[in-house]
């Protein structure tokens, strides 16, 4: 799959504090592309530098595979971008957007207002000065999204939405991944969020791109696990030796058995404990969380560890 979106050894320097250091990150056609990473962790600045709001100390950066800064300056006009919300206060939202959309020379009218609906902003008529984070968050969206860009850079898209928000943003981005083929590369410190839409990570820590993977492959370098809560938790883990001499499971400050390895004993392990007239007050199959992935990444340093 072709890389649109390409960085190389790209470094930012600070004065003496390094934010960004040699980042050589690929984003694919077709593809959401989470950029997980805790708040300072560099994120924003990646995106400046990519989008050239920001000089970057060494490196070199790659759109669509253009280099020369004539080419990338070009091919940023095919890229929507979101960070921050900043825009007219003493305008509604359509207002703000009709202003943005001359700018940017679209020629179609229509175009606020179908990006308006996207983001179920079109029946708002009052100020941007009096809207909350996340009708502010809704129309930052929206103006990224016009034009259909081939890609869209979101930095922290699902700050200040509600919970029904964030749902409604998860199935406006997969919507237009699907249907439209759309490009995305979007940013959070709320991983559980990416995890439910996007189809590749890149985690960052302290300016670093630790490692950069497919959902897939992470289901598939890390294990499921099966977590039990009982009545008794030293008898339980007695119970199992005895019939599994070789279980590998830890006991979690919730006082809980996380056995690994053993999925599809599940079921055997529920009528064992039953068995032995143990009460079951938990026992579920559980993979391992995005989240737990990457705190494991940032804790061992990174994928030779994992």
């Amino acid at each position: 799959m072709e890389n649109i979106i390409e960085t190389v050894d790209l470094t930012k320097r600070y004065s003496k504090a390094v934010a960004l250091d040699s980042v050589s990150i690929h984003v694919r056609q077709g593809e959401i592309y989470g950029l997980i990473g805790k708040n300072g962790a560099g994120k924003s600045t990646l995106f400046k530098t990519m989008m050239g709001l920001a000089p970057y100390s060494s490196g070199e950066i790659k759109l669509f595979g253009s280099k020369s800064n004539k080419e990338i300056e070009h091919a940023r006009q095919r890229m929507g971008f979101m960070m921050g919300a900043h825009f007219f206060p003493y305008l509604s939202a359509r207002e703000n957007l009709e202003y943005f959309r001359k700018l940017k020379g679209i020629a179609d009218k229509a175009e606020v207002d179908r990006v308006l609906k996207l983001v179920e902003m079109d029946k708002v008529k009052k100020k941007f000065k009096s809207f909350s984070l996340g009708m502010k968050q809704r129309v930052s969206i929206a103006n990224a999204l016009m034009g259909y860009p081939d890609i869209v850079v979101l930095d922290e898209p699902i700050n200040g939405l509600d919970p029904q928000g964030i749902a409604d943003f998860r199935r406006i981005v997969q919507k237009l991944n699907k249907e439209n083929k759309m490009t995305f590369l979007i940013s959070s410190h709320i991983l559980g969020e990416l995890e439910l839409m996007a189809t590749r990570f890149g985690f960052i820590h302290d300016g670093k791109l630790i490692e950069e993977i497919d959902r897939e492959t992470i289901r598939n370098k890390t294990e499921e696990k099966v977590i039990v809560k009982t009545n008794d938790i030293e008898k339980a883990t007695y119970v199992l030796e005895q019939k599994f001499p070789n279980i590998e499971y830890q006991v979690n400050g919730d006082k809980e058995l996380v056995i690994s390895k053993m999925v599809e004993k599940t079921d055997e392990i529920a009528s064992l404990l039953v068995s032995k007239e143990l009460k079951l007050f938990k026992l579920v199959a559980q993979e391992i969380s995005i989240q737990e992935y990457y705190l494991e990444m940032i804790t061992k340093g990174g994928t030779d560890h994992v």
